[in-house]
């Protein structure tokens, strides 16, 4: 699973480096939400898979549209909504389990059924897409990003605050808030430890869910999905 982690990464960050930090500090943070929670094992192994891979839908919108200054006009914002689907829709090949997927698809929809791809509403969205809904709105709130400075963790706290019920999770955000209150510095913290051993995301998973990927494999595989999502662009040649 971490191969498949780092193919996917080093395909993103051809083109937006950005984004790929951005996925690492969500994960993070959702991580640690997830543990103040009391979430299983198997969530948190949900979350570090897709906390890393949950923008990975972004390779396919235009980078003048990621980094745009400014509003985003109502066809622009449309074009950023698929990137939930286009992840998906890329993952699902892999034979991904079902809930990273649907964590993965479901984080941009809120509680009021505001959100996108699907407009779901309330306990139709799974626990850890909110988690991760919420960790995304504060990671990019508090750092910069390519079309704004950052907006700093204090703005990010009043914005879940002011939203709590609306659009998140009130025990997400209430977990979140207790976090920043305790600890400021561990909304930030690193991969979570299970009984004090690093938590193995591959070894968590069911057994059948296994990748065989050598490195040269992994070169193929950024290939491909290069190609598949950006068929005009240059070759990408590996050396």
């Amino acid at each position: 699973m971490q191969a498949i982690i780092q193919v996917m990464d080093s395909t993103i960050g051809t083109r937006d480096p950005y984004t790929v930090e951005h996925q690492k500090r969500t994960t993070d943070i959702a991580t640690t939400i997830a543990q103040d929670l009391g979430l299983s094992p198997g969530s948190l192994v949900t979350l570090v898979v897709a906390g890393r891979l949950h923008d990975l839908g972004k390779i396919a919108v235009p980078m003048e549209i990621l980094s745009k200054p400014g509003k985003l006009t109502d066809l622009e914002f449309g074009i950023i909504k698929t990137h939930p689907q286009v992840a998906y829709e890329i993952l699902k090949p892999l034979n991904f389990p079902e809930v990273i997927t649907q964590t993965i698809m479901q984080h941009h929809e809120r509680l009021d059924g505001s959100g996108y791809p699907h407009g779901l509403d309330g306990r139709e969205i799974l626990v850890e897409a909110r988690i991760l809904a919420v960790a995304d709105v504060v990671e990019a709130m508090c750092n910069h990003r390519p079309y704004r400075q950052a907006l700093g963790i204090e703005k990010a706290m009043e914005e879940i605050t002011k939203k709590r019920g609306i659009l998140y999770d009130p025990a997400v955000v209430d977990s979140c808030l207790r976090i920043y209150q305790e600890s400021p510095v561990a909304l930030m913290g690193e991969f979570p430890s299970i009984a004090g051993k690093p938590l193995d995301p591959l070894g968590a998973l069911p057994k059948r869910v296994t990748y065989d990927l050598s490195p040269g494999l992994q070169g193929k595989l950024v290939v491909q999905v290069w190609q598949r999502l950006f068929p005009k662009e240059p070759r990408m040649i590996l050396h």
